[in-house]
């Protein structure tokens, strides 16, 4: 008796229509396993049938090209970002430079807390939200949260703080010496380096993949799809 109810069907043999309807009478909760594996062999485009699969290349597709919906999100949460910096500058009395190094690496800073608080509470930053994309869980295209959006900004939270250390010490060596060492000098073209190899990383993972997915979003395991 016991072999009979650790007996688990073998879903590879089943039809697509088979799986459709294993997939809707399977309890879910007894059996997450057998579930996941059904679901599992539904997301294979091999099994699909034909129609469904001519249909799906479309949709799918038109679903991941979210190259410039990002690229103009962005845009917006720069100028967004940028506007909210002028207003505190205005409301503190302080002259607006664009040379000043410091803030500007301190309001990148502010750019990746933002992006990852947004993405955490909602899936969408405000330029997300104008362009009509979202941040989603790469396996089952869920909402993500806070923790699975950190480590989707971990990278880039990360070097936006090495930034603000980098340029401090390079302001605070050069007034108090009036020169800047041969080390800091290749640290800082160190750090630029780094810097600029992680944005063309991004920006390669992001084209030459079926779900348009950077860098960031295999850390963070998460897809940005269309809404």
């Amino acid at each position: 008796m016991s072999e009979l109810m650790d007996y688990a069907p073998d879903f590879s043999t089943y039809s697509y229509k088979e799986l459709l309807e294993a997939k809707r009478y399977i309890n879910r909760e007894e059996y997450p396993e057998r579930y996941d594996r059904v679901v599992e062999l539904l997301e294979d485009p091999d099994r699909w049938p034909e129609e469904l699969a001519e249909d799906a290349i479309g949709v799918e597709g038109n679903k991941y090209s979210t190259f410039w919906p990002r690229f103009w999100a962005a845009f917006i949460d720069s100028l967004l970002l940028g506007l909210i910096a002028i207003v505190e500058r205005l409301v503190l009395g302080a002259e607006f430079s664009l040379d000043d190094k410091l803030v500007q690496v301190l309001n990148g800073v502010l750019f990746a807390v933002y992006s990852l608080l947004m993405h955490g509470y909602f899936g969408q930053t405000v330029g997300k939200m104008v362009m009509g994309v979202k941040v989603l869980d790469h396996q089952s295209e869920t909402d993500i949260g806070l923790w699975q959006a950190f480590r989707r900004e971990s990278v880039n939270l990360a070097l936006s703080i090495l930034s603000v250390m980098v340029v401090f010490s390079y302001t605070l060596v050069l007034e108090s010496s009036g020169r800047i060492t041969l080390g800091l000098a290749f640290a800082v073209m160190g750090f630029g380096i780094l810097s600029l190899l992680w944005s063309l990383s991004e920006f390669v993972t992001m084209l030459f993949n079926e779900k348009r997915r950077a860098l960031h979003d295999f850390i963070g395991k998460t897809v940005v799809v269309r809404i």
